[in-house]
């Protein structure tokens, strides 16, 4: 009785929770009594098969009869696996008395350091989530960011005018950018629907008010510059938002959507970016439907891109996850 691994290669860094098994093998004059391959991972079974498929390959280079089933592939799951540590897979042969073979093929493999099931969504590489996920499991909101994105920082240091000016952050969150602009010398006051970034927002000692969806509690002019950072693709009514905020702040707007002309890009990969999954938005702008709506305010935009996707296009293309947009009053 013989048996090959095909795959993974000895040299091949390999992910234990998704690791492809594939070879073939033959059990000489017992090979009818073969009904399937079991593998396991140090000992453990982490993957067995029933399936065994046609190898023209094989039965050329054994001289075997036509039709003889050789192949094996399955794709085994190896939870109790220590990552960046190498790993012992066996091969055996399963017989139809619900006996195993001693094992055909030892080979020891090289386990990637990084286990997914800590990443965003990694409950759904768990084995013991076998429950049926629902469109809120999936399409989910986080929370408000704690840290600023060093890309907007660099982005608001080039476009807003010199401190000390009046600052309006629109959906402020837990005032990640308040902190900054703050420490800079700008008089910087948050606006946040959220009653529980409120609090947090009160906690840290950051000047802010609780304001409902449709007003905002400003006297026109008050403020020199509003920023809206991932806010607007959030807003049922953008139109009535942005009267409000052209309003208060009629000399410059700075915002940042996510950038929806990525999908048209990976569909060759068949990829959603991830910030798409939030469940609550509501608006998907492009540089032009973002600068439309814009302009409709401010007579003065540029859009552009920012923050690098790590997906680039096939041809080797930067792509960006974010736009950008500065609208202003000359």
């Amino acid at each position: 009785m013989i048996a090959t691994l095909d795959a993974p290669l000895t040299d091949a860094l390999c992910d234990p929770l998704a690791l492809r098994v594939e070879g073939w093998i033959h059990g000489d004059k017992d090979h009818e009594n073969i009904i399937g391959v079991e593998i396991c991972a140090d000992g453990e079974r982490v993957g067995l098969t029933y399936a065994l498929a046609l190898r023209p390959d094989v039965v050329a280079a054994l001289a075997l009869p036509a039709g003889i089933r050789t192949g094996f592939l399955l794709d085994a799951h190896c939870p109790a696996a220590r990552f960046d540590a190498p790993l012992t897979l066996t091969v055996h042969a399963v017989f139809r008395d619900g006996s195993r073979s001693a094992p055909l093929v030892t080979r020891e493999v090289r386990m990637m350091a990084r286990d997914y099931r800590r990443n965003h969504f990694g409950v759904l590489l768990d084995q013991s989530t076998i429950a049926v996920q629902r469109r809120g499991n999936i399409f989910a909101t986080g929370p408000s960011l704690s840290e600023p994105s060093p890309e907007i920082t660099q982005l608001l240091a080039r476009y807003l005018p010199r401190a000390p000016r009046r600052i309006l952050d629109v959906g402020c969150g837990i005032g990640s950018y308040g902190r900054g602009l703050i420490a800079q010398g700008y008089d910087w006051h948050g606006a946040e629907v959220s009653a529980s970034d409120c609090a947090e927002l009160k906690r840290l000692g950051l000047p802010h008010t609780h304001v409902v969806p449709g007003r905002l509690p400003f006297a026109d002019a008050t403020f020199d510059s509003a920023i809206a950072i991932e806010v607007l693709e959030h807003i049922e009514e953008p139109r009535p938002f942005l009267t409000e905020i052209r309003r208060a702040a009629p000399r410059q707007l700075i915002v940042s959507v996510p950038n929806s002309e990525l999908l048209g890009y990976l569909y060759d990969y068949l990829a959603t970016p991830w910030h798409m999954l939030e469940g609550d938005h509501k608006n998907f702008f492009t540089r032009w439907s973002l600068g439309a709506l814009l302009g409709e305010f401010y007579p003065r935009v540029e859009v552009g891109f920012h923050t690098p996707y790590p997906l680039r296009t096939v041809e080797g293309t930067p792509l960006h996850y974010n736009l950008f947009a500065v609208a202003s009053t000359p």
